[in-house]
């Protein structure tokens, strides 16, 4: 891959790429808001130029062209080898694991795109006058039954981040708190100056991805631990790692082996328990016993006793002098690539 940050190297347009599904997520979807304003004339449908920006995108397979510009994004999804063939320019990273994942200066580690939200046209410029604490769980989570009355049962608002963007960052500048399982939804809270505490509900939520967005905010990170109102989504997924109702830390080191392992080492063979554990997910009987039996006790009422506890732990947001230094450096770097492509 090509990380050269020479302007020889670029040319003409480049078309916006992010990561898209049939099931909208606020902070993909947030690419669409924030990068055409700051690049008028700059993007197009170009096919073999694309600009890559807000995500855990980097080395996604859907996301190919002949030159590719990564601006902001993050890795740990997918397998960085997707891209061989691909001429990829770095102009920055999320963070400092993704750097150092990828091999680039730690210059490279400037922020989430995301940090641009305030400075764009359709989004609120600070925080809002709110008073009500506000639940963002992943969107995959909301996949499965019981949110609805845990929200009724904590009397906080439920927040759907499948909706659209500007109404999901307008509630979250204008919360009380945010308690979220969504990562966009604790780096949006940060941004404008909201107390958050971050949560998982399976091991489906990638700790890691959330020390590198933290790291980059000179944060340290940890998360709870909270029981999904339903035992389904443990059955399919699995258990965070730590108990449930504790809170856990996310080790730098063990963060970017994490992320190495995911992204560049070579998959290992599935043990003997991970493939009786793979059948067991494809019994239809072993998923009505396991999650209609009691044995992962499971219920509305213990998310929401959890959830409420969880308030007694918010996050201070990062200084906003961080915030803005964060905004300036990106905007510098967003002009670089401005003038290197025209």
């Amino acid at each position: 891959m090509d990380t050269s940050l020479s302007p020889a190297r670029l040319r003409g347009l480049v078309r916006l790429a992010y990561y898209v599904t049939d099931v909208p997520n606020f902070g993909d979807d947030l690419n669409a808001i924030v990068w055409p304003s700051r690049l008028d004339g700059i993007l197009d449908e170009r096919p073999d130029e694309a600009f890559v920006g807000i995500g855990t995108i980097i080395g996604r397979p859907e996301v190919r062209a002949n030159r590719l510009h990564v601006f902001s994004s993050g890795a740990g999804n997918d397998r960085l080898s997707n891209w061989d063939g691909c001429k990829v320019v770095y102009w920055c990273v999320r963070g400092p694991l993704t750097a150092r994942l990828l091999g680039l200066d730690p210059d490279a580690a400037l922020a989430d795109g995301a940090v641009l939200a305030p400075l764009s046209p359709a989004l609120p410029r600070e925080r809002l006058v709110g008073d009500r604490i506000v639940i963002i769980p992943h969107w995959e989570t909301l996949d499965y039954p019981g949110w609805d009355e845990v929200a009724r049962l904590t009397g906080f608002d439920l927040v759907d981040p499948r909706e659209n963007p500007v109404s999901v960052i307008t509630r979250i500048a204008s919360a009380k708190a945010v308690l979220t399982e969504s990562m966009h939804g604790a780096i949006l809270a940060d941004i404008y100056g909201v107390p958050w505490a971050g949560f998982a509900t399976t091991a489906n939520i990638l700790p890691a991805k959330w020390l590198d967005w933290a790291l980059s905010c000179g944060r340290a990170l940890d998360l709870m631990a909270v029981p999904p109102p339903s035992a389904a989504p443990v059955f399919d997924r699995g258990r965070p790692p730590a108990a449930f109702g504790q809170r856990f830390a996310v080790d730098l080191e063990h963060a970017l082996a994490f992320l190495r392992a995911r992204t560049i080492d070579q998959p290992r063979a599935p043990t003997l328990w991970q493939r009786g554990k793979s059948v067991a997910k494809k019994s239809a009987l072993a998923r009505a016993y396991i999650t209609g039996s009691g044995i992962l006790s499971m219920s509305s009422e213990r998310t929401a006793d959890a959830l409420a506890q969880l308030t007694s732990r918010l996050e201070t947001p990062t200084d906003p002098a961080v915030i803005l230094r964060q905004q300036e450096r990106m905007l510098e770097r967003l002009d670089t690539f401005r003038r290197a492509v025209r």
